[in-house]
């Protein structure tokens, strides 16, 4: 299992993560995927499912009329800085508006989060709770057993994979320059699933009591925006070491393009911006 070096460098620019067509058609589908994704965890009845629809419709139109602007406006700020020279400084507050804007999008979701989960019957609450701790269980037991060796090795051609994506193929001393830099990350599976598996507890511990609406809203509240309280000093620790590795990492390649990688990565960084703005205008 890897470590989450790659997503703490994606968290940078999460959109590297898919084509801008992909992108598109996901986010036109939302609906759709959010369903999908919902049946894995509970069957809701019709009341609950007509109100889980209307309060997802409203969401995703408040955030294609409030945040795709937001994203679109940070890409050109991103692509500009890389075509001038980015620096670290400039690539944390990037990190930084990243997690911002996923806070926003949760905050903004919460009370109605909160909300439906009140609703849930005794069963659908303990066939949430089931499916949460079977997931856990099975990434636990999913767990490629690799040597340090074998780790570095994997995560290096990971990353190099994600890069690729948008720059194209790699020059032999941009892999091993990031594969040195991978040297000094560590795994974070251990301290990840501890912290999953404390939090699926207390979330357990909430869905269980019989509260009113008023005291259920202030227990899930704090379970939701500060899930952080629950990780361990050492998984903030590495985490916190992996993100700076990853900064390094970002810096150095977007510093050291080639010409022909510095005008894919515009192209498909334009070919975002240009997607997210009619993404914005058809709402």
């Amino acid at each position: 299992m890897k470590c989450n070096l790659k997503n703490v460098l994606l968290v940078i620019l999460s959109s590297f993560l898919l084509s801008a067509c992909s992108f598109s058609f996901i986010y036109n589908n939302l609906d759709w995927w959010s369903n999908w994704y919902l049946d894995d965890f509970v069957t809701l009845n019709k009341d609950q499912q007509q109100v889980f629809d209307s309060t997802f419709d409203e969401l995703h139109a408040w955030h294609r009329q409030t945040q795709l602007r937001e994203y679109y406006l940070q890409l050109t700020v991103l692509k500009n800085q890389v075509n001038a020279g980015i620096s670290e400084d400039e690539l944390n507050i990037h990190l930084s508006a990243v997690k911002n804007h996923w806070f926003v999008v949760r905050e903004k979701a919460k009370p109605k989060l909160i909300s439906l989960t009140h609703t849930l019957s005794k069963d659908q609450r303990k066939q949430v709770i089931d499916e949460i701790e079977n997931i856990n269980k099975e990434r636990i037991e999913d767990r490629d057993e690799l040597t340090k060796a074998q780790w570095y090795k994997e995560e290096c051609k990971e990353t190099q994979q994600q890069f690729k994506k948008w720059i194209g193929r790699l020059t032999k001393e941009q892999v091993d320059e990031v594969c040195n830099f991978i040297q000094g990350s560590s795994s974070t599976f251990t301290q990840r699933m501890d912290y999953r598996i404390k939090w699926h507890s207390d979330f357990k511990q909430v869905l269980a009591m019989n509260t009113n609406k008023q005291q259920y809203e202030v227990m899930f509240t704090e379970l939701i925006s500060n899930p952080e309280s629950l990780k361990s000093d050492e998984y903030v620790m590495i985490s916190a070491k992996n993100s700076e590795i990853s900064i390094k990492i970002f810096q150095y390649f977007m510093n050291n393009l080639t010409d022909k990688q510095r005008k894919r990565f515009n192209k498909k960084i334009d070919k975002l911006i240009d997607d997210l703005k009619a993404l914005e205008l058809d709402g």
